[in-house]
């Protein structure tokens, strides 16, 4: 499997030159199998994933605020008739998943209505899509703390475990959960947007911070954390910082990151 960032900026683009290096697209994270593409998630990076059609494709969302939805429309592979998608998130059912999207991108909000000619979109229930592929590799949710709700997603193969935590506000009353799902994973996706300082007036908001993700991770088997989510305002300079300070096995994400698991 293969880890590709192509977004981790969080609430809304910014592709200034003070965020070049790190990457100014919203949430999207591909994990790229032999038969399979799947994406947590549709920020504005999606538009830069390259779509393979040999491939299975499937998206994957925890929530349809804007910063994670926004890019689906701008895949110009996506929009090709060849391309087999299915979409699902384990927030809502199919039904009102395609409600939410093709409210999304139409009428008020978008010139066209996107996928009014896309029958090669199917929109799917969770559980549906988890006993399709079980006997390619093993997918499950985990509910996390996010105004509207937002969901974490774990992925199994042949012993090789990615978890993407976006969007989630750290609670202790979810800790043991959360470390049960995330044991013994090759690679976890922690939401850091906000730093200590920060979390302080930011109550609410629905995030956690990239110390949370440090002291939570100390006492887990785990074999990677990528801190992801990055404030629109956290410049390339002030996130060298964070990294210099940050353990052994704790990164932050890039745009453009390929990791081999």
């Amino acid at each position: 499997m293969k880890l590709i960032t192509h977004g981790c900026r969080g609430s809304i683009p910014n592709p200034s030159k003070e965020m070049l290096r790190y990457g100014g697209n919203t949430t999207c994270f591909e994990l790229n199998m032999d038969n399979f593409q799947i994406f947590f998630d549709t920020g504005s990076g999606f538009q830069n994933a390259v779509i393979d059609n040999n491939k299975q494709i499937m998206i994957f969302f925890s929530h349809f605020h804007h910063d994670h939805l926004q890019g689906l429309a701008f895949n110009k592979y996506l929009l090709k008739p060849e391309t087999k998608t299915f979409i699902c998130s384990a927030l809502v059912n199919a039904e009102k998943l395609n409600k939410i999207i093709r409210r999304y991108f139409s009428g008020d909000f978008f010139p066209l209505d996107l996928f009014e000619n896309l029958d090669n979109v199917t929109f799917s229930n969770f559980i549906e899509v988890q006993t399709m592929v079980r006997d390619q590799f093993k997918i499950e949710a985990i509910k996390l703390n996010h105004p509207g709700g937002s969901y974490g997603s774990s992925v199994t193969r042949k012993k090789k475990k990615c978890v993407f935590l976006c969007d989630n506000e750290f609670t202790t009353s979810q800790a043991d959960e959360l470390k049960m799902f995330v044991e013994k994973a090759d690679v976890v996706i922690w939401d850091g947007m906000f730093t200590k300082e920060e979390l302080r007036v930011k109550t609410g908001w629905g995030h956690s911070s990239i110390q949370q993700g440090i002291d939570f991770f100390s006492n887990l088997n785990c074999d990677k954390i990528i801190i992801s989510h990055h404030a629109p305002y956290r410049t390339d300079a002030e996130l060298d910082i964070i990294e210099q300070s940050l353990p052994t096995g704790i990164h932050l994400a890039k745009d453009g990151q390929v990791l081999k698991l």
